[in-house]
């Protein structure tokens, strides 16, 4: 049977989709009146994981792509069933979500401009621009998505709970070959081709443990050497296809001045 202190942890748990570690560490201390880190939080995970198993449920954490902080979240361990924590989305905007997911999960960058986000509803039936920035505002604070610098990214939370349906989404999408876990914001090795994280290879001074070349620094994996052949040919051939800006490159805010037109469906 849970204690009171464990039960406290979890209600929050339930109320906050995505907590991090130092929230975490304040909770325990509040809860059990003095301070708790490392070895002590995770067997704090592993009590809770205990209690919560014959409810197929799970406490689960990953670092988070943007800032290598740790989360974590209570999740529905039954598969089938996780996607449908998106049940409070009309059709209309879970078809949006589901574009946008895809549109993050395909990008070099893994994330996707919120501009984009809203005028995807020119293709939606029954989404009107309007409609659309409700709905990303409602990804975002349902913890879906995180947005920086007009950039719209996956959180900690869908990279848990969503992970079957964003492999569906793109066939291509690999694991880190160091954490083999999920790496939507990954760099390339430059020889091999294999996908890390960024804090994950930093972690072994940038050698690859697949073929062991040693980078010269990050950036090394996007240089324009690493292009397809296609993407080079298709520059060449048309040299005005180099002047059209990235959307996934810039730091666009969301704002009514900057959508296509108004509220048209």
């Amino acid at each position: 049977m849970a204690s009171d202190q464990q039960k406290q942890i979890l209600q929050y748990l339930l109320y906050k989709p995505l907590v991090s570690l130092k929230d975490l560490e304040k909770i325990y201390a509040a809860a059990y009146e003095r301070q708790g880190r490392g070895e002590e939080i995770r067997d704090l995970v592993r009590s809770l994981n205990d209690l919560l198993k014959p409810a197929q449920l799970g406490i689960k954490s990953r670092l988070c792509e943007d800032n290598n902080e740790e989360y974590f979240a209570l999740i529905n361990m039954i598969e089938s069933e996780a996607a449908k924590h998106t049940s409070e989305f009309s059709p209309a905007e879970f078809e949006l979500f589901k574009w946008v997911l895809k549109e993050i999960v395909s990008s070099e960058s893994g994330s996707v401009s919120s501009i984009d986000c809203i005028n995807q509803s020119s293709y939606i039936q029954k989404l009107t621009k309007t409609d659309a920035q409700k709905a990303l505002d409602k990804f975002l604070a349902s913890q879906w998505l995180n947005e920086r610098e007009g950039e719209v990214s996956l959180t900690v939370r869908a990279l848990l709970e969503l992970e079957p349906l964003l492999k569906k989404l793109d066939e291509d999408l690999q694991n880190c070959k160091i954490c083999n876990k999920l790496a939507v914001k990954k760099v390339a090795c430059p020889d091999c081709g294999a996908k890390f994280h960024r804090y994950c290879i930093s972690k072994l001074k940038l050698k690859c443990p697949a073929c062991h070349r040693v980078w010269r620094s990050l950036e090394e994996e996007s240089t324009p050497s690493q292009m397809s052949l296609s993407q080079t040919l298709s520059q060449t051939s048309n040299p005005s296809t180099s002047q059209v800006p990235n959307r996934r490159n810039g730091g666009i805010r969301r704002g009514r001045s900057h959508m296509e037109s108004d509220d048209s469906e």
